[in-house]
């Protein structure tokens, strides 16, 4: 039996148990049809119920890492069921190939850059060298404060990133952008969990900053105490709809597992730093396995809608674990490995299970508008963002509107060029002044092996000029000066 919270039904057939065997093996097929959704689809609706929805964002999570992926050395069970039981989106896009800039679009429906959001939040001094903001303007547009205004309970519990950390101390609390409750860690203020076993500073950078109670806890834990966090939220906002964010670290350096978790996975990597990030990734998957346990178990489950995805691509380095198969790049690089994702969407009796969508191009910044028609709040005005529900229900997005990225980062590093525009099927990166342009037929290229700047000059005219433009319309960065070659 259903609890009364329960949305309006969206009539979807049911997906064959095939598609999702060949979607575990690597075989992408598409499926639906290309008709663009009508306007009455994609307009905003007021549903008599709504469904509570928990969005779960993990950091530094290649798009190759899960097995549902391609991940042939240890499995992701729980991640993978989620899909099973949903959908898959496999052209979807990060706002950014970074930690800051990318939880700003899932925030604002933003391009971030449009926000001086370019590159991860540091202290004041990197901030200003790179034209970065010290914290996310809390009067723009934002999700939790949307969903808020909706009706929902809203809480955040996980990585921060968006002001509070190293020396800021003066930046907004999560409550200044419409949660009801936060947990976070040592990049963002409030009640917080800190590492008793990060070997740099910025545990004792964030205690040392105040601004709300602080535990301390192995780097092992924290996760748990996450889930433990977003399950008693859930517990506590069950006469009302809810919306959680659930933002967790562990795959983003350092990999700390505690022994437990390292046995399951010696000998599995290539090297004992792989059997590391191997662990936490089994740990963590097992972690979203007791989290849906225990929505079952509070009858909240089948009434909520699960969205799941990552913030950028795999960690940098050469030889550092995870992987962004079969893509090129990795995080801080616009090239599809470090800004694509596999987006998961399960809710049950609207989402058809074992769905996989290869035609849709969306990006992080359609997550605002999406749930506000979902949920029958006003969608903002001055967002850049389109409602991406259409697709869920099984009618692939033929066409949207150019999406756009920035990062930010010191000239002189093998990462690719510092913009990008993906319109259609063609992908353009270039740098501020026009330099360095590369052009992809991503739809026929999506490893970005053949550069076609040499045999597409009306294509290049026409995205360098939209690219160009939308440059200058950007804040003006101050940006560091060239590395000494």
């Amino acid at each position: 039996m259903k609890s009364a919270k329960i949305g309006r039904r969206w009539a979807i057939g049911a997906a064959g148990a095939a598609l999702f065997a060949m979607l575990g093996a690597g075989i992408l097929p598409a499926h639906g049809s290309t008709s663009a959704p009508r306007p009455e689809e994609t307009a905003p609706r007021a549903p008599a119920q709504q469904p509570n929805i928990l969005f779960i964002l993990i950091d530094d999570m290649g798009y190759a890492d899960l097995s549902l992926t391609g991940n042939k050395l240890v499995a992701t069970p729980n991640i993978d069921a989620l899909a099973r039981d949903g959908m898959v989106m496999t052209q979807f896009y990060d706002a950014a190939p970074i930690c800051s800039p990318s939880r700003a679009g899932f925030m604002t429906g933003r391009f971030p850059a449009r926000d001086r959001f370019v590159t991860y939040i540091h202290d004041r001094k990197r901030n200003r060298a790179f034209g970065q903001a010290d914290w996310l303007d809390p009067s723009l547009p934002v999700l939790p404060r949307m969903m808020r205004k909706a009706g929902y309970a809203t809480g955040h519990f996980g990585k921060w990133h968006l002001g509070g950390g190293r020396d800021i101390g003066d930046a907004p609390l999560p409550s200044a952008y419409g949660f009801d409750e936060s947990y976070t860690q040592w990049e963002g203020l409030g009640p917080r969990v800190l590492p008793t076993d990060l070997t740099n500073r910025l545990g004792q950078q964030s205690a040392e900053l105040g601004k709300g109670p602080v535990e301390w806890l192995p780097r092992a834990e924290i996760t748990r105490r996450f889930v433990d966090k977003t399950l008693d939220f859930v517990g506590r906002s069950k006469a009302k709809p809810w919306f959680a964010q659930l933002w967790l670290t562990d795959m983003h350096t350092p990999w700390v597992p505690n022994a437990e978790q390292l046995a399951a996975t010696k000998g599995k990597g290539a090297t004992p730093r792989e059997d590391q990030f191997l662990a936490v990734l089994v740990a963590m998957d097992a972690e979203i396995g007791r989290l849906v346990d225990g929505l079952r178990r509070a009858g909240e489950l089948d009434d909520t809608l699960i969205v799941f995805t990552s913030d950028n691509g795999p960690t940098i380095g050469a030889n550092t674990p995870g992987s962004a198969a079969p893509y090129r790049g990795r995080k801080a690089s616009l090239y599809e490995g470090g800004v694509r994702q596999p987006l998961i969407v399960r809710w049950p009796d609207h989402i058809a299970g074992g769905g996989h969508d290869a035609k849709s191009v969306v990006q992080a910044v359609d997550l605002l508008p999406t749930l506000a028609a979902i949920t029958g709040a006003p969608k903002p005005a001055g967002i850049d963002g389109i409602d991406m529900s259409a697709a869920w229900r099984g009618r692939p997005i033929a066409s949207r509107p150019d999406i756009y990225s920035h990062i930010a980062r010191p000239g002189g590093e093998a990462f690719g060029p510092l913009y990008s525009i993906r319109s259609g099927p063609w992908k353009l990166l270039m740098n501020a002044d026009g330099s360095s342009p590369e052009l992809y037929h991503i739809e026929r290229d999506p490893q970005e092996r053949q550069n076609r700047m040499a045999d597409e000059a009306a294509i290049i005219k026409t995205l360098s000029a939209k690219l160009a433009k939308w440059i200058a319309s950007l804040p003006a960065p101050a940006m560091p000066k060239r590395r000494p070659k």
